[in-house]
């Protein structure tokens, strides 16, 4: 596909006009890729414990435990334990709470589940889903270390610059800017697929967050290319710091809550 060529003023005015919404500093919701979005208090704080009784931490602490799932033979008859019943059990939860420690619920549906360990920059998740057919729970995915994006409805946020040739002015009140989708886009711009962009306004920084509603796409596909957009402002530029919000990093790495 020809790359778009837009130094004439007449070009950009004929790109979209986006208005954005006015937000907090914080993202409402997060996502690595791999499975639900979270909020990112979710990764404050010490980590509650799991129970093991529940179907979709049991999925988690079989994957930890490197099992696989059980073949069902129904004429195999298990073997009698053998021990004592209360020193069993207390082993097994003793072991249980050891293999979970540090681990926490970032966000859960009825039908789905997004655990975590460690902190943004060291991220591990595993997504884990209910069989539609045998409600058993099973792991969905693993993702290690992947940044974390800003996420609305599933979508994780899409990255920005401002368009090299045309940096705004201290009394622009509009920006002119190159957007890359996140999510393979088969070649395509994103032109009529913005959503509402969300606006962080300080008195230093300015924080814009751009969104793409996805297409589905088969087969190879390769990079996807910038699409030209323009941003309405409420108010000037002045000497703010133009911020792409795409990225999520807390403030305070404390606030990630780093576990072990």
């Amino acid at each position: 596909m020809p790359e778009r060529r837009l130094g004439a003023r007449r070009a950009w005015e004929r790109t979209e006009l986006l208005e954005p919404r006015i937000v907090g500093r914080e993202p409402e919701f997060v996502s690595d890729g791999g499975g639900l979005q979270f909020q990112p208090s979710a990764l404050a704080g010490a980590a509650a414990a799991l129970d093991p009784a529940d179907p979709a931490v049991a999925a988690l602490l079989g994957r930890l435990r490197g099992e696989r799932p059980a073949l069902r033979l129904p004429w195999k008859r298990r073997a009698p334990a053998t021990g004592s019943v209360t020193a069993r059990e207390s082993a097994a939860g003793a072991d249980a709470a050891a293999t979970l420690s540090g681990w926490r619920l970032l966000a859960r549906t009825d039908d789905e589940a997004l655990f975590g360990r460690g902190h943004p920059s060291k991220l591990l998740t595993v997504a884990v889903k209910r069989h539609p057919r045998r409600g058993e729970w099973e792991i969905l995915g693993v993702t290690r270390e992947r940044p974390l994006r800003a996420a609305r409805d599933g979508i994780r946020a899409s990255s920005w610059r401002i368009e090299p040739d045309d940096q705004p002015d201290p009394g622009a009140t509009e920006l002119r800017i190159l957007v890359t989708e996140q999510q393979r886009a088969a070649g395509r711009y994103a032109d009529g697929r913005f959503l509402e962009p969300a606006l962080y306004l300080a008195e230093q920084e300015l924080i814009l967050t751009l969104f793409v509603s996805p297409v589905t796409v088969m087969g190879v596909q390769g990079p996807n290319p910038e699409t030209p957009v323009r941003i309405a402002l409420p108010v000037p530029v002045g000497e703010r710091a133009l911020i792409d919000g795409a990225l999520y990093e807390p403030q305070d790495p404390r606030a990630a809550g780093e576990s072990e």
